[in-house]
This record gives C-alpha cells, sequence and structure tokens, in this order.
C-alpha cells in the first residue's frame, strides 16, 4: 500500500458499487472514482505511482505528470523508450494511453525524418513547428504568435457575440 493511512478511506468510499442516477436510471459505477469527488485526485495520483516508478527506473527521460497529462523531455531513443513502457505499465494499472492525442514536439526540424523512424507504428504525431501544450503552446517564434492571435481573434469573437 503506498500510503497506508489513506487506505481506510478508499477502502470505505469504494469498497462497493456506487449508484448512479441518470435521467431517471441507475447505473452502477464499479471502476474508477465518482465525478465530483474531492479524493479522485489523490486516489489517482496514487494509483499511478507504479507507473512513475517504473519509468524513473528503466528511463533517462525527465517527466512531468500533471493528472493523467504525462510529458517528458530527452533524446529521442530513450522517449521512445518512455512511451513504450508507460503504454505496457499503463495496462496493468487501467492507464489507457491515447495516441492519437500524443504528439512529439521537436526542437529542430532536421530531427523529422530520424524522428518518424524512431516513433514508427507508435501512432504519435511529431511536429517541429509547434504544439499547444497543457494551456500553453511550445515551439518556434512565427507558431506562438500565430497561435496567440487566432486565440485572441476567437476571444474577440466571443465578446462580439456577447455585446
Amino acid at each position: 500500500i503506498q500510503c497506508p493511512e489513506f487506505a481506510p478511506i478508499a477502502i470505505n468510499m469504494y469498497r462497493s458499487s456506487c449508484r448512479l442516477f441518470v435521467c431517471g436510471t441507475e447505473l452502477q459505477s464499479e471502476e474508477g472514482t465518482t465525478q465530483g469527488d474531492n479524493l479522485a485526485m489523490s486516489l489517482f495520483a496514487l494509483g499511478t505511482l507504479p507507473i512513475l516508478n517504473t519509468l524513473k527506473q528503466k528511463n533517462t527521460s525527465s517527466q512531468v505528470w500533471l493528472a493523467d497529462d504525462a510529458t517528458a523531455v530527452g533524446d529521442l531513443i530513450a522517449l521512445r523508450e518512455w512511451w513504450d513502457i508507460i503504454v505496457e505499465e499503463g495496462l496493468s494499472y487501467g492507464y489507457h494511453v491515447n495516441a492519437s492525442k500524443s504528439c512529439l514536439i521537436l526542437k529542430n526540424s532536421e530531427l523529422q525524418a530520424i524522428a518518424s523512424c524512431i516513433f514508427e507504428g507508435s501512432g504519435i504525431s511529431i511536429k517541429s513547428t509547434g504544439q499547444r501544450h497543457l494551456g500553453a503552446v511550445i515551439g518556434s517564434e512565427s507558431y506562438k504568435r500565430e497561435y496567440i492571435e487566432n486565440l485572441v481573434g476567437e476571444w474577440t469573437n466571443m465578446i462580439s457575440n456577447l455585446a
């Protein structure tokens, strides 16, 4: 048990199915936490610790997690190894990686061909110009400028519609 002090709370809260009522129909929630539960993030964090520890032991990439969003920085081969570990280990803990929502951001466009070879079959998109990332943007100055201009344009349209 990763956090023995927390175990009795989790056991008492999730020992049996949770009754959910949706449009007059009762559903039994039998896995995961209940939407809106204040303990959900803490339980999720504890549940992902084994994956994080395995990644830390088996890989040299630096990683940061925000809830279920994982980010790593490193050389291309180490990043592919990190990806393969997270996919394999994640399945053991019910963490299913969505490759279609994953992106490799290259700081040098000259690495595009080698990155494509290394990440072949992974389903990850590879970008060298830039990409939105956790509410921010990473990439070239022109990409960041274009991203911000589009964002401000959307906000301006929303304000105009409200006025």
